[in-house]
């Protein structure tokens, strides 16, 4: 990428987390073509604002950025970069990407612009190592083992399988999601009511679109194992812990038990 008297490289940032930028660059005659010098750009931006980060070079020079490094060094933070091309005031977008917390984009003449994620994509199964045990009505908890760190704007989906008991055939079971703040999300889900093995089952189902509310809301229940199932999609505002949840529909000792074995799938999807 080559700049001349009265261009300059821009970043446009869209948060408080704090971009470190570093451009290498070389100089030459733009008649001759000789070098004349170089040397690299440092920056440090830490807000949601337009920062120049190669300046443009004098007369009669020709500037060729060689390499671009751009991280984000925040914890949690996430901020969309644009990389800006200002042509005497000009404006020309030239890259765009998200930054998660982490994250670098870099461009190296000749190849381009790549961004390395700190982290690889989220693809977990994992299981109820002892059985998890919620007593108390209307207080969504973790189900014991069933959590995954996540990032914020990233979309993902899950599929969970549980087998459960309650205390009493007034005692319902009921699952949700939650631990993060959610930009989007959708669950939906069945529970099965086996009154015996040969018996008729009585199916609940629910589809919500909020965190800590019960996709199934099962009123009835029964002390012997009974299956569930539960699927969906959601996008976090936030990065943080998420994780699948169930309560009692009703305060009573063992009011529900998710049986050890019980498992979740959580995926980070492609778009």
């Amino acid at each position: 990428m080559i700049l001349v008297a009265g261009d300059k490289l821009q970043l446009t940032t869209s948060s408080a987390a704090p971009i470190k930028s570093i451009v290498s660059y070389i100089d030459s005659s733009d008649s001759t073509g000789d070098f004349s010098g170089g040397g690299t750009q440092k920056t440090a931006i830490a807000s949601a604002t337009t920062t120049d980060i190669l300046a443009t070079p004098g007369a009669s020079t020709l500037r060729r950025m060689k390499m671009g490094v751009w991280r984000n060094a925040d914890a949690s933070l996430a901020c969309d970069v644009t990389v800006v091309l200002d042509v005497s005031a000009t404006d020309y977008e030239i890259h765009k990407v998200t930054l998660n917390a982490g994250d670098t984009l870099e461009y190296i003449e000749g190849i381009g612009f790549f961004t390395l994620t700190s982290t690889a994509k989220l693809n977990s199964t994992k299981y109820v190592t002892a059985n998890s045990v919620h007593a108390t009505a209307a207080t969504f908890a973790d189900i014991t083992g069933l959590t995954w760190p996540v990032i914020s704007g990233n979309n993902y989906t899950f599929h969970c399988g549980f087998a459960a008991v309650t205390n009493a055939t007034t005692t319902g079971a009921q699952f949700g999601i939650g631990g993060v703040a959610m930009t989007g999300m959708i669950a939906a889900g069945h529970s099965v009511l086996l009154g015996s093995p040969t018996a008729s089952a009585t199916i609940t189902s629910g589809v919500v679109t909020a965190i800590n509310t019960a996709v199934m809301a099962q009123t009835t229940g029964a002390a012997t194992n009974q299956p569930h199932t539960m699927w969906g999609w959601f996008r976090p505002s936030a990065s943080g812990t998420f994780a699948i949840r169930a309560t009692s529909e009703v305060t009573v000792a063992n009011g529900l038990i998710v049986l050890q074995g019980s498992w979740a799938r959580v995926t980070q999807s492609d778009n």
